[in-house]
């Protein structure tokens, strides 16, 4: 049972592409892990947060020795040790959060420093603000049924903006998202 959500920092500047998220991938598999350590990746593309799905929610986390059975781990691309989180990032970090507490009897929210000797998510990350927002009376992510070329994806309305996941709308777009196993990376074609 998951109780706990754990939040890391990347601790590398976001270069807003899809590669931050490819290279803690890479990362990880050197390690010897089997995929990457978090449940989910929040990285700033092109302007928007996009929220990328890691490991499943109910599997083994490998990001915190000691919650990684029990807590679902989200990494926010971005180095909080130097730079202070935009507003918009505790925003929609806070609307993950609530909404895998819909899904979780989730007991609290903690950084990973809260949990090991780490500075992760870095001294300018405030868990209290993170916390307060959890709790405050924004709407939660609300689900939305997107129609690309006749094809419904279902997505998450967030501050007027939808998001849908990327693999299903570059295929409902007729390309393809490939894993290049050599060099681990994903080209979309």
């Amino acid at each position: 049972m998951k109780t706990y959500i754990v939040i890391h920092h990347s601790a590398t500047q976001d270069n807003r592409v899809f590669r931050d998220f490819d290279a803690i991938l890479r990362e990880h598999l050197a390690r010897g892990y089997r995929d990457i350590g978090y449940q989910w990746v929040i990285e700033l593309v092109g302007g928007q947060m996009v929220l990328i799905p890691g490991r499943n929610e109910n599997d083994v986390a490998a990001g915190c020795p000691g919650r990684n059975v029990d807590g679902i781990h989200i990494c926010c691309i971005g180095n909080f040790q130097e730079e202070v989180p935009t507003e918009e990032l505790y925003r929609f970090l806070a609307r993950l959060c609530r909404d895998i507490m819909t899904r979780h009897p989730i007991w609290e929210i903690g950084g990973h420093r809260d949990y090991g000797a780490t500075l992760c998510p870095g001294q300018y990350f405030d868990m209290a603000h993170l916390r307060e927002l959890v709790k405050g009376d924004d709407d939660l992510l609300e689900d939305v049924k997107v129609t690309v070329k006749g094809k419904e994806i279902a997505g998450k309305l967030i501050d007027s903006k939808v998001y849908v996941p990327v693999r299903d709308l570059v295929e409902t777009l007729n390309n393809a998202v490939i894993w290049d196993e050599k060099d681990r990376s994903v080209t979309i074609k």
